[in-house]
């Protein structure tokens, strides 16, 4: 079985290496007139990944205003865990052993039980959620989960005093965040738990080929989603629709003057329908940074 949930959305969160490359995941947007720099990130990052390649502070001195995928302040704030909690939980009396079969349901407990995670605490909630939980347990034992690349260029532009601007809300990302799962809560546990013992190996992979800016090894990475039904629609829903959003708020962004810095998920940034290739299609030119 394909490894979709702990591929993709281990790059959506945690998005040593040995790259040496002179390139890195930062890219120069630019018409005749106007321009702006795009970071792909990772956003639990291990203590070891920084400092962060040059090419982010060369793109950081730059820029006027930082554009992340929503506003990280807001996860600080009290009323978020109701709001996480009405995306994360059913609202209609199913439980996860009313919409998982037997089997599934015992792997699930299992599974979690191996991380030290009670699934009968979790039972209202859904699976995408309990998934996304067992993930973070395992990226912390493996000493993966620390400050993301997102968090540390927004504590920084705050000491700075630079404008912030946000693609989505987080209301937007929860409820999309917790409902790809729905009507293929089998399939969606099945082919994220097959492989959650590899999750290290993988995302060393994956952390190399973000330092080194190497799109081509971050789409083969996650090739292997187009496999199934599933896969499909997690990267429809995930990636392709909003790409093609933010690319029409980062067009509006290349007609001012005004130089941003946008900071989105390295994975929306390879494969298809990823943003580059779609600003590339808009006539805009796009060049990665490198350290010379």
């Amino acid at each position: 079985m394909t490894q979709i949930f702990s591929r993709l959305f281990a790059i959506g969160l945690l998005f040593c290496s040995q790259a040496l490359l002179a390139q890195s995941a930062v890219w120069q947007i630019s018409n005749d007139q106007h321009q702006l720099f795009i970071g792909g990130t990772v956003h639990l990052l291990p203590a070891s990944e920084f400092p962060l390649p040059a090419e982010f502070d060369k793109a950081y001195q730059q820029a006027e205003k930082l554009v992340f995928e929503v506003d990280i302040a807001k996860m600080a704030d009290p009323s978020i865990g109701p709001m996480v909690l009405g995306y994360a939980m059913y609202q209609d009396g199913r439980t996860l052993q009313t919409v998982l079969s037997p089997e599934s349901y015992q792997r699930l407990q299992q599974a979690a039980a191996d991380l030290g995670i009670d699934i009968t605490a979790l039972a209202q909630f859904k699976p995408d959620f309990v998934l996304v939980q067992m993930l973070q347990f395992k990226l912390q034992q493996l000493g993966m989960a620390g400050e993301g690349v997102d968090a540390y260029f927004f504590n920084k532009g705050a000491q700075d005093g630079l404008e912030k601007g946000f693609l989505e809300t987080l209301e937007q990302q929860f409820a999309l965040l917790f409902s790809i799962s729905d009507g293929f809560e089998d399939d969606w546990i099945a082919q994220n738990l097959d492989q959650l013992d590899e999750t290290e190996q993988f995302m060393q992979q994956t952390l190399a080929a973000w330092r080194a800016g190497d799109r081509e090894a971050l789409t083969e990475l996650v090739s292997e989603m187009h496999d199934t039904e599933v896969g499909q629609r997690f990267y429809q829903r995930l990636l392709t629709e909003r790409n093609l959003d933010w690319v029409e708020q980062i067009d509006a962004m290349l007609q001012t003057p005004q130089v941003e810095f946008v900071l989105v998920g390295a994975l929306h940034l390879a494969g298809p329908d990823n943003v580059l290739d779609l600003l590339k299609a808009r006539g805009y030119q796009v060049r990665q940074l490198s350290a010379q």
